[in-house]
């Protein structure tokens, strides 16, 4: 699949990383997945995937995720546990777990839309 329709999926918890995937490959999209946001940003998965699911326990884990996220240049949904992350005043667009039937696909659909202003 091209890199055009792949997500990049940054999750620690593996079997919830992998429940991402299923949910998003069933769905049509090719996924890229990680356990961690250094693991991610070293390949070119980062670059080249048009969104990026990211789970509020990778940030715990980099100290430096803001700026990280920053660098993705794409748009990021974080999904979080209920409580607002810390330093994260920008960017990303937040979905609370538990996840509630097609919330995170239809949003990670609306990211691969074109842009009305981009034709």
């Amino acid at each position: 699949m091209a890199a055009a329709s792949t997500v990049l999926i940054i999750v620690p918890d593996r079997e919830f990383r992998r429940s991402l995937e299923f949910a998003l490959e069933v769905e049509g999209f090719a996924v890229a997945s990680y356990a961690s946001l250094s693991e991610a940003m070293a390949t070119p998965d980062a670059w080249s995937a048009f969104c990026a699911v990211v789970d509020d326990g990778a940030l715990r884990i980099d100290p430096f995720a803001q700026h990280t996220l920053d660098r993705l240049l794409k748009p990021v949904i974080l999904l979080v546990d209920g409580f607002s992350p810390a330093g994260l005043d920008r960017g990303p667009t937040v979905l609370t777990k538990p996840l509630q039937g097609r919330d995170l696909i239809e949003m990670v659909r609306a990211q691969s839309a074109p842009s009305p202003t981009a034709a």
